[in-house]
């Protein structure tokens, strides 16, 4: 067992990690301006898998049902997503893309997978390496996406567009 880190050895490493997620983060948020999109509506894109319930889109986004509302309307109004009532429970709601939304998504994707991110200074042992340390620091039993959430409240990353 090694010993434990100093407050100052850990708010540099915090301060390294929170640094690599805004570069990262810049990188994202250039690729959503070239495809004419914000951010979280980029962010909203990237996760609607086929049809489903905004309540799972709200989920995965970290918000409110609200803000899922007002960014799939904002989508919709774009032509990028369609609404509709699911035909099993009228009470919900789903949301799928449009061909449009799709082609949307793919230059997204493009354009995220061409651009020269951090982790690409990073040889392949040296990703898997930095993966595998993370994940050993993360307390064994955490749900990753639920901590993935609270960090983005946390540090403010869920932007109302």
């Amino acid at each position: 067992m090694s010993a434990m880190p100093d407050v100052a050895e850990t708010r540099e490493i915090a301060g390294l990690l929170v640094a690599l997620v805004g570069q990262t983060a810049t990188q994202i948020g250039q690729c959503a301006e070239q495809c004419g999109l914000s951010v979280v509506q980029a962010s909203a894109l990237l996760r609607i898998d086929g049809s489903m319930p905004m309540r799972e889109l709200s989920a995965r986004l970290g918000g409110h049902a609200s803000t899922a509302t007002g960014i799939a309307d904002r989508l919709a109004a774009r032509g990028l997503v369609e609404r509709h009532d699911d035909p099993g429970d009228r009470r919900v709601k789903r949301v799928s893309l449009t061909p449009e939304g799709a082609a949307a998504r793919t230059q997204l994707v493009a354009c995220m997978e061409s651009a020269r991110t951090p982790f690409g200074r990073l040889s392949a042992a040296e990703r898997r390496q930095l993966h595998d340390l993370l994940l050993a620091a993360i307390e064994p039993g955490t749900d990753l996406g639920e901590a993935q959430r609270q960090a983005a409240r946390l540090l403010g990353s869920i932007e109302l567009d």
